[in-house]
């Protein structure tokens, strides 16, 4: 370009070269975010990566690429209303492309629209018959449903085509494991996590099928793998963190919880289960201190309010316990154990009447829990209702006598 007699380059060139410059260095920052995006999610970390795409779909609302990477991490936070407005967005601002078609059919099986989901996939299958992911996707739909036959029919079609893919492998490994075909499981499983990074779902289930195994310290270390593949997934590390101090390593498992909090995770449910392994060592005040702050982070963490509640049960602080109670209630009204631990509460104070009612709502949620029944058997007799305080009593020990006959492995009453 020419310069003008100062040696200036025009002021509407100059505007152009801005502009230019502008639009490539967006272009560039587009897609450093979109990238960071994608690798939150792959590391266990959707919900970021939607903040961040759902940020770049306002800045570039024709952009069909980011609404796809948009609808794929609010499907994997579970959250799919938004996931379809996002992919039907998509398909309005670029083609109608077989990979956004099945997306939506995978998002329509979520939300339980199956045939839906399940016709979507079709079309798709029926025009391109070798596209990988779409049995896949169909047989997805059909385990969630529980429709066993078709679901291994479908898992077995994209077997055909792709032999060793990982990610139908451990599908069809959860799929049997879920079943309780503990051996179909165990291969499926195998088969997946030697097909090299990125397994995180074949290690992670294939820890749970030599934990019903009872290869405890195989189990652990599966899921130690998956923890390496996937460092902030908050899931998998309370998870894993919860196996550890289960089956005897409890210093291990509160190291995995603070090495999290120390990588700077502020997750709600991390503080919880700090809150409770440290509750499990006697030290109230510390759990107590981690459930405080689980609640500062989401004060809507039913969870968080119950376990407070208890530990402040445990110091005989009931003028504490009972609000905790009632808001973990209030959060969570299908809980049974927030029904269950408000009716003690109750009980103890001899509001028989309510803490009746408690129980019997606690189990109606749970009616195999044997706490439930002794409790409200111990409420109808102080009440006065003997007879029906048997009932309770014969089911409580009817439901022992048959988890003593049963009982294997690491016992969890709730």
């Amino acid at each position: 370009m020419r310069a003008s007699a100062d040696g200036q380059i025009p002021r509407i060139g100059l505007l152009i070269a801005l502009s230019t410059a502008a639009f490539a260095c967006g272009a560039a920052s587009v897609a450093a975010r979109l990238e960071e995006a994608r690798a939150l999610r792959e590391r266990g970390r959707p919900e970021e990566a939607a903040t961040i795409l759902a940020g770049l779909a306002r800045r570039s609302p024709e952009d069909a690429a980011i609404h796809d990477e948009l609808a794929l991490a609010l499907h994997e936070a579970g959250r799919e209303e938004e996931a379809l407005a996002r992919v039907d967005a998509s398909l309005k601002t670029g083609p109608a492309s077989p990979e956004r078609r099945v997306l939506r059919g995978t998002i329509l099986g979520a939300l339980g629209r199956d045939e839906e989901g399940l016709a979507e996939l079709r079309r798709v299958a029926a025009a391109e018959p070798k596209r990988l992911g779409v049995h896949r996707a169909m047989g997805v739909i059909h385990a969630r449903a529980g429709r066993n036959g078709p679901a291994v029919n479908q898992f077995e079609k994209e077997l055909s085509l792709n032999p060793e893919d990982p990610d139908v492998l451990a599908d069809l490994g959860v799929f049997y494991l879920q079943t309780g075909q503990i051996e179909q499981a165990a291969d499926r499983l195998r088969r997946a996590a030697a097909q090299g990074p990125g397994t995180v779902r074949a290690h992670r289930y294939l820890a749970e099928v030599y934990f019903k195994q009872a290869r405890r310290e195989e189990g652990l270390e599966e899921q130690r793998r998956a923890v390496a593949l996937a460092p902030d997934d908050v899931d998998l590390l309370v998870t894993h963190a919860q196996a550890l101090n289960g089956y005897g390593h409890p210093d291990r498992a509160l190291a995995v919880l603070r090495d999290a909090i120390g990588r700077g995770l502020e997750d709600a449910r991390l503080f919880v289960e700090l809150g409770r392994q440290v509750g499990d060592t006697l030290d109230y005040e510390a759990s107590m201190a981690h459930l405080r702050r689980a609640i500062e982070i989401d004060p809507q963490l039913a969870d968080a309010h119950l376990n407070l509640a208890k530990t402040c049960l445990y110091l005989g602080r009931r003028d504490e316990a009972r609000p905790a109670f009632e808001e973990a209630r209030r959060l969570a009204p299908t809980d049974p154990y927030a029904h269950f631990y408000l009716g003690t509460l109750l009980s103890d104070d001899g509001k028989y009447d309510e803490a009746i009612d408690l129980f019997r709502r606690s189990l109606e949620l749970d009616p195999l829990n044997p706490k439930a029944h002794y409790a409200l058997g111990q409420a109808l007799r102080r009440a006065g209702r003997n007879d029906e305080a048997l009932t309770e009593f014969a089911a409580h020990s009817e439901i022992l006598k048959r988890l003593r006959e049963k009982q294997t492995g690491m016992a969890t009453m709730e």
